[in-house]
């Protein structure tokens, strides 16, 4: 469980949480749910119920993904699928602990990370290989 959840949290985090986040980050304008394309609204429809409760800057993180879905090859696509799924259904504790298991990741050095991130593939060969 924690592995998948750590799994979890690297594809999900980089749209959601990205490093950086800054006080001027949230003042961004929330975006209602109406608002969106109906093609937006069908890639993020697991985070529906939340997205008016969401924090700008996040929704916006969101969009973004949204936005290269339909560029992204057909692995990827339902990769994203699985993890925002996966993530609408963790409940306020799982994310909480989630996010703090990022961010404790992300202040590792970096070879540590690069060091962190190959043993966790060697060990969970499906998850594949993002491109860099």
């Amino acid at each position: 469980m924690v592995a998948r959840t750590a799994g979890l949290i690297a594809a999900l985090v980089l749209l959601v949480l990205a490093p950086g986040t800054h006080a001027r980050d949230l003042k961004t304008p929330q975006t209602p749910w109406y608002n969106l394309s109906s093609e937006q609204q069908r890639v993020l429809a697991p985070v529906a119920s939340e997205w008016d409760r969401m924090p700008g800057y996040q929704q916006q993180r969101l969009l973004g993904a949204a936005r290269r879905y339909p560029d992204m090859d057909p692995t990827h696509q339902q990769r994203f699928e699985q993890r925002i799924r996966e993530w609408a259904s963790m409940t306020p504790d799982q994310r909480k602990a989630a996010r703090e298991t990022f961010e404790g990741l992300r202040r590792l050095p970096p070879e540590k990370q690069y060091e962190l991130r190959e043993r966790w593939l060697r060990r969970h060969p499906n998850e594949g290989r993002y491109p860099r």
